[in-house]
């Protein structure tokens, strides 16, 4: 249990320590990745009271898919070698892709990659087959880790829950988002509008600012875009927490599919019409996440709800158009509450994998607090420390570090997306029978169903107790 955990910590006299970490990592953590390019300093992981290159001359296999945080990680990889004397192979794939060659890598116990990337959706299914290593007994031995140093108290709560399952680790958190509220700035304060803080709203404000846009004649621009393409942890991630604002869910806590509630069936309407008709773009029901982030980027869309992470690429010109246009709030509310959907990116490690101790070194560099503070340019981490510091105050959107910190105290989550091993056949069922609605099928009888067909994989299942 982490709060067990946090307990033997607190007896083992560490607070002086974390805190003196903490200054070393603002004093002495390198801040330009061209200089360190050539003899990255590796000094401020040195601060670790283990032997990093007690595994030199190893070479690990890491999986990682296409989202600029793996992306900026792979350019700071000198640094992990330089530090422990390991090579890195780092196979980059799209999403989907990776979430495929993951999957026959670990169901197959071929042990292709020492360390790989997953989220909460999918380590129910990873749990329960036994495809990845439990992570305590690494964090325990001080061969290993420096607990103080890492300072796992330092992650967020919510990050820390979906990396483990019935509170065994199972990942170390690499970052930490949700979906959020993006905007323009400048055009809402162009047309005088405000940032909606109800989905009513948000309709309201989608209609207003298209006929606003086309009254400038701003050809190939649109008002608003979500995700609506089909696919578990796709178009999901984005409804349910509108199911939720409106009080639905999607199972409940016995694990049995509500998605086709009274509740459930207004808040498709809603989505439904946020996402499709005037306003939305072309193609608006089947657009992913990557699409809408490129759009928003190039300045194609006045308003998105997209991953909180999103601000790390379009922080500049050369990334940008609108990098000094933009802002960010919550996700609107509804009737009932402001619902969101937390996702970490944690790194795991195979339990068929060969090199387990070596792989451990790579999860502890990447998730720690110095390498956190190495890519915050790059990513959103899920270190609290760095989200209540200044570093972020560059971006010059304060409501985005405001609706950041907000997320560092959410944790609730619907059953379906909280490591259910069914979730990935559960989930494509649900989130195909949401794309039929977008496209305009009738959201009643489309939901029905679609619950009955998840009723029997959860039947054909051992996600529920006492079935």
């Amino acid at each position: 249990m982490f709060s067990q955990l946090m307990t033997d910590m607190g007896n083992r006299f560490c607070i002086c320590r974390a805190v003196l970490c903490v200054l070393l990592v603002w004093s002495s953590l390198p801040v330009s990745a061209t200089a360190a390019a050539s003899q990255p300093d590796v000094s401020p992981w040195q601060n670790a009271q283990i032997n990093w290159r007690q595994f030199s001359g190893t070479t690990l296999s890491v999986l990682a898919n296409t989202q600029p945080a793996f992306r900026a990680l792979e350019k700071k990889l000198p640094y992990f070698e330089q530090l422990t004397g390991i090579k890195v192979g780092f196979h980059v794939l799209p999403q989907a892709r990776m979430r495929e060659v993951r999957r026959v890598d670990l169901a197959a116990g071929a042990g292709i990659y020492d360390v790989v990337p997953i989220g909460i959706s999918y380590l129910g299914e990873a749990h329960r087959n036994g495809w990845l290593e439990p992570l305590q007994p690494y964090f325990d031995d001080p061969q290993l880790t420096d607990a103080c140093w890492y300072d796992l108290a330092d992650i967020t709560p919510g990050s820390l829950a979906l990396s483990s399952i019935d509170g065994e680790m199972l990942a170390l958190p690499f970052d930490f988002f949700a979906p959020v509220f993006f905007y323009r700035k400048d055009l809402f304060q162009r047309y005088e509008l405000a940032v909606p803080d109800t989905y009513e709203e948000l309709l309201q404000m989608k209609t207003a600012l298209q006929m606003a846009l086309e009254r400038d004649e701003m050809q190939n621009m649109y008002a608003f875009a979500s995700r609506t393409r089909a696919g578990a942890g796709m178009n999901t991630w984005t409804v349910i927490p509108v199911i939720r604002a409106y009080g639905g869910a999607m199972m409940d806590e016995s694990l049995r599919p509500v998605f086709n509630s009274p509740q459930a069936k207004h808040a498709l309407r809603v989505y439904r019409d946020m996402v499709t008709g005037y306003g939305s773009p072309p193609g608006a029901q089947m657009l992913n996440f990557h699409e809408i982030r490129e759009q928003f980027k190039a300045g194609r869309l006045a308003s998105v709800i997209a991953a909180s992470d999103l601000f790390a690429e379009m922080d500049s010109p050369e990334e940008s158009v609108i990098w000094d246009k933009w802002e960010a709030a919550p996700m609107p509310r509804g009737p009932r509450t402001r619902a969101t959907s937390l996702w970490s990116w944690g790194f795991a490690v195979n339990a068929s994998g060969q090199h387990k101790d070596a792989a451990w070194l790579f999860l502890q560099w990447a998730s720690s607090k110095e390498t956190a503070m190495l890519l915050h340019h790059d990513d959103a981490p899920a270190r609290t420390s760095l989200w209540h510091s200044d570093v972020y105050d560059y971006l010059d959107a304060p409501g985005f570090i405001s609706v950041s910190r907000w997320l560092l105290n959410q944790r609730d989550i619907d059953p379906i997306q909280n490591g259910i091993a069914e979730f990935p056949r559960a989930g494509s069922v649900a989130s195909q029978a949401f794309n039929e609605i977008f496209f305009g099928a009738p959201v009643a009888s489309t939901l029905d169903q679609a619950v009955i067909r998840v009723e029997q994989i959860m039947q054909s299942g051992s996600g529920r107790s006492g079935d």
